[in-house]
């Protein structure tokens, strides 16, 4: 059973700082930043949870911030979706092998990576769906497993135009996410005294990290932000998948 040192607490810190960097730059992203580094270190089912608590704060502020700008009848059905996903996913967070949970992990955040490189030259689709259920679905699920809830946003950008409300609809799915999978993770004993004791460390780093990149984005270009951003998604991605394919760790 992993006990938290002082070293692995040190590690913790930086980690987080440097993913709410990103956050606090691109103002998403954080778990793509933040996983593939704690996997070295943690199993999935101690990370998710962990970093649970900073998301659903965060998210209830942004959702608060904007709750003139949802609309609650575009994020009904997306939501609903991701929760009947977060359900298989968190079974799979807690039965699962770390080694495999890596695995899939590091596809995901390569998938991810690439689609977000190609994203500019991809047709835009029309709206289906099928393709709206499937994805929020997959969405909730690697939620569960992962923290990480993002394919919805892939398939809600390419359909919106309207960036307020894709901001504000975005951050609402988010917080009731956030919600659910706190209830599924108790239900389940996922939260442990060692995820609270990561918690403990990762609240003051995220609040160091949005601070920092909020300041950077002042000074950077939206463009190469965006680009520094894809790349790190990447290579943490190829980092998790071959240390969980060569040492199932």
């Amino acid at each position: 059973m992993t006990t938290m040192t002082p070293t692995l607490a040190v590690y913790i810190f930086i980690t987080v700082a440097c993913a709410f960097v990103v956050k606090g730059l691109a103002g998403f992203g954080d778990p793509l930043i933040s996983n593939p580094l704690l996997a070295m270190k943690l199993n999935n089912k101690d990370i998710s949870p962990s970093l649970l608590p900073i998301s659903l704060g965060l998210n209830a502020y942004i959702v608060f911030k904007n709750r003139k700008n949802f609309s609650f009848q575009i994020v009904s059905s997306i939501t609903l979706w991701v929760l009947i996903g977060i359900i298989p996913g968190t079974m799979l967070l807690k039965l699962g092998a770390p080694w495999i949970i890596k695995v899939i992990l590091g596809i995901l955040i390569i998938g991810l990576g690439v689609e977000m490189l190609t994203r500019d030259n991809a047709k835009q689709f029309q709206p289906n769906p099928v393709v709206k259920a499937v994805m929020c679905f997959l969405s909730g699920v690697t939620a569960g497993l992962f923290g990480i809830n993002l394919l919805f946003l892939i398939y809600m950008e390419r359909s919106s135009t309207d960036r307020s409300a894709f901001r504000a609809n975005t951050c609402f799915v988010f917080l009731i996410e956030n919600a659910f999978r706190t209830v599924m993770y108790i239900i389940n004993g996922i939260f442990t005294v060692f995820t609270l004791q990561i918690t403990a460390v990762t609240v003051p780093a995220a609040a160091l990290g949005m601070f920092v990149g909020g300041q950077i984005d002042k000074h950077i270009g939206e463009n190469n932000i965006r680009k520094f951003i894809i790349w790190v998604f990447i290579l943490g991605g190829v980092s998790t998948l071959v240390k969980a394919l060569i040492f199932h760790a």
